[in-house]
């Protein structure tokens, strides 16, 4: 059986190789670094309105994130929203379910975005 620590980095290292063979995206519009800017936005603003951010035209980066952590939430192992499988049916989930639910998911997801932020690489800079 595996420990959250275990389950929390499996998922996160998942997404970072999905972002570096181009399958998904952890990039702002402007190229920058999407992924280390939504842990402070979630702890200023809440989770409720980071993801609303997130779904707003040329936030696929940001929309992209929460997707895989909306898959990691889902996820047998964390069960907190079951059957929610991107951004726009997290936030729908979220708001339909109770304040405990909703804590759990936000303290789940800061947890999930430490890893995922160390194991997603730094668009190459350019010269």
């Amino acid at each position: 059986m595996k420990n959250l620590e275990q389950i929390r980095a499996q998922s996160a290292i998942k997404f970072a190789d999905e972002v570096a063979s181009g399958q998904s995206s952890a990039r702002g519009a402007e190229g920058g670094e999407a992924i280390k800017k939504i842990p402070p936005m979630i702890m200023g603003n809440g989770i409720l309105a980071t993801l609303a951010f997130s779904l707003e035209p040329r936030r696929e980066g940001f929309a992209s994130i929460f997707s895989a952590l909306a898959k990691h939430l889902a996820s047998n192992e964390i069960g907190i929203t079951p059957g929610v499988s991107d951004a726009s049916s997290l936030i729908r989930h979220l708001t339909e379910a109770d304040s405990a639910t909703l804590k759990l998911a936000t303290a789940e997801a800061l947890e999930w975005l430490g890893y995922a932020r160390r194991f997603v690489k730094p668009p190459a800079k350019k010269s």
